[in-house]
């Protein structure tokens, strides 16, 4: 779907947020488990990076964002044994309990998206509001409305336009944090898309706030009353 992007990065991205889920009872331990003890009774001649495929396989039956390679525009194909061996020498050492919005953005640190969002000035949205997310930020923003405000619920108050393979998984990584099932809040809609085809679905729908990243951060919709034309009676928040 997008071409490019560094398949180590996309794979440590998976890596943490399956040992994170293993942590917190979601998942049964097998990455995390001690000694790898299953994994190492049914691997024959598999080696780690296999396993990794294979987990990623099982989560993207109810996870096709992040887990499916082909939805996201990756793929694990050509994923060496010697990732997974790093990340799997560094569980003991490694944070997996840090705070839910800290670890949203060091896995956006870790696929270069940029991190340093006024989260603040976004405003309560009442639980039968809509937030439409632009393509830039993957679903960070999304992931701190939803996650403060305990009234809210990504699959049914959250759209996130996802315009990059990084930011597919990144928000996928957000819908599996906050537990929601599928990938039906998150749709692969560049900037470009958005400007140029004034019949894009999502330019049909009606939302009643659209947030963003400012043009100075990094922002690629910067015209804001173009903006308000395109999400006519939406609220503006680029942050």
């Amino acid at each position: 779907m997008f071409a490019g992007g560094l398949t180590d990065t996309y794979a440590a991205a998976l890596l943490e947020a399956i040992a994170r889920e293993e942590l917190s009872g979601r998942r049964s331990a097998r990455l995390t488990e001690p000694g790898l003890a299953t994994w190492q009774r049914f691997r024959g001649r598999l080696g780690n990076a296999d396993l990794l495929r294979l987990l990623a396989e099982d989560g993207a039956v109810v996870h096709p964002l992040p887990f499916s390679a082909t939805r996201v525009g990756m793929s694990l194909d050509d994923l060496n044994d010697d990732v997974v061996d790093r990340f799997i020498a560094e569980l003991p050492s490694a944070d997996l309990k840090r705070s839910s919005g800290a670890y949203i953005e060091a896995q956006a640190q870790r696929l270069g998206l940029p991190t340093k969002l006024a989260r603040s000035e976004l405003h309560q949205v009442k639980r039968h509001q809509k937030v439409l997310e632009l393509p830039g930020t993957g679903g960070q923003l999304c992931h701190h409305l939803v996650s403060t405000q305990p009234e809210l619920k990504l699959q049914v108050n959250c759209t996130i336009a996802c315009g990059t393979w990084a930011e597919l998984a990144l928000a996928g990584i957000v819908a599996l944090d906050l537990g929601a099932p599928n990938s039906d809040a998150i749709v692969a809609a560049t900037s470009d898309d958005l400007k140029t085809n004034d019949k894009h679905p999502l330019r049909q729908q009606r939302f009643d706030f659209v947030v963003g990243l400012k043009p100075e951060k990094g922002g690629k919709l910067v015209a804001a009353d173009q903006l308000e034309l395109w999400f006519h009676g939406a609220k503006l928040l680029l942050v």
